[in-house]
């Protein structure tokens, strides 16, 4: 299917990781395919301990100059039907793979599939994406006043809901915790704020929110 529709843009070699590199000039994709058998077998304890596929993930993680990409081919049903393994213990570490790894899992029905999915990914590969601006945080247009400051505030990092809260209630307004974060020491500002807090609030969250509030911003 791949040569069909691709001609000589498709190349056969052999790969030291994944199975399938997509080179589409705008972006570059590295797939490592698996039917539900390759998957259950590469679960199972090898001479290490591990699942051969643990080792497989290492060494896609350690690329950083691609998209990685985990492609599961065939029924998931099968697992319950022939198989004696937990089918939640296989779901598990799909969902693990995504958490630990960060590579996202692509399901697929059959080769055919496979090859559809691979040639959209192919092209999407060769698309290229105009620059523009994209917005970092939900829109806070329907939130009362109150839960506007709240939200701003929360944008600091490490900043959670009650360390906003006793911030604002600390210095009565937005400003009031700009000002405070730009101006006052350190200690003073985790003083005050234990009062509205109940606890002095840690020093490098106060310290990582005034590097934040001082540091010179310069933007394309």
């Amino acid at each position: 299917m791949l040569v069909n529709i691709l001609g000589e843009q498709v190349a056969v070699r052999k790969l030291e990781v994944g199975d399938y590199l997509l080179d589409g000039g705008e972006g570059i994709a590295l797939v490592e395919r698996k039917t539900i058998t390759d998957l259950l077998n590469s679960m199972k304890p090898d001479e290490t301990g591990r699942g051969r596929i643990w080792s497989q993930l290492d060494q896609l993680a350690e690329l950083d100059s691609c998209e990685k990409i985990l492609l599961i081919e065939g029924w998931m049903g099968i697992v319950r039907k022939v198989t004696e393994w937990n089918e939640a213990s296989v779901y598990r570490l799909l969902e693990s793979v995504q958490k630990a790894y960060g590579i996202p899992v692509v399901y697929t029905p059959d080769w055919k599939g496979t090859g559809c999915y691979l040639v959209a990914k192919y092209k999407s590969l060769r698309e290229r994406r105009e620059p523009r601006d994209l917005r970092l945080r939900a829109s806070s247009a329907s939130m009362s006043e109150e839960e506007q400051a709240l939200y701003l505030i929360e944008g600091l990092p490490r900043v959670g809901p009650a360390l906003a809260k006793a911030m604002l209630k600390t210095y009565g307004s937005v400003k009031g915790v700009i000002d405070a974060l730009a101006e006052k020491p350190t200690p003073l500002i985790r003083d005050e704020i234990a009062k509205a807090l109940g606890r002095k609030p840690p020093e490098s969250v106060i310290k990582q929110a005034k590097e934040l509030i001082l540091r010179k911003i310069e933007l394309d």
